[in-house]
């Protein structure tokens, strides 16, 4: 049950935390001294709300077992690629 009501407010966050990044370049003031690449960053927030949405409906997919859990296997692992960004975010941009 708690973790419906984390994806649920998660979402809209997510969503919004990375049209912010990737429309104004706005971060979380707790993540603006590590984030080095802020478009990365805004990406890797929406594929992680890509990620809960998938796994939301999913989990509303009763009557059919195995699409639900393909769902939920795409959705694990958009999550991871988006956790991957997240990383890749922190990195030094190259330099030319």
């Amino acid at each position: 049950m708690i973790w419906r009501l984390i994806e649920v407010v998660g979402t809209p966050v997510l969503l919004v935390g990375g049209v912010a990044t990737l429309g104004w370049g706005w971060l979380p003031a707790w993540e603006r001294s590590d984030v080095r690449r802020p478009v990365v960053f805004g990406w890797a927030q929406l594929a992680l709300a890509a990620a809960l949405i998938t796994y939301l409906v999913s989990d509303s997919l009763t009557n059919a077992p195995h699409l639900s859990l393909t769902l939920k296997v795409v959705g694990i692992v958009v999550m991871l690629f988006g956790s991957w960004l997240f990383s890749v975010a922190e990195w030094e941009p190259r330099r030319r």
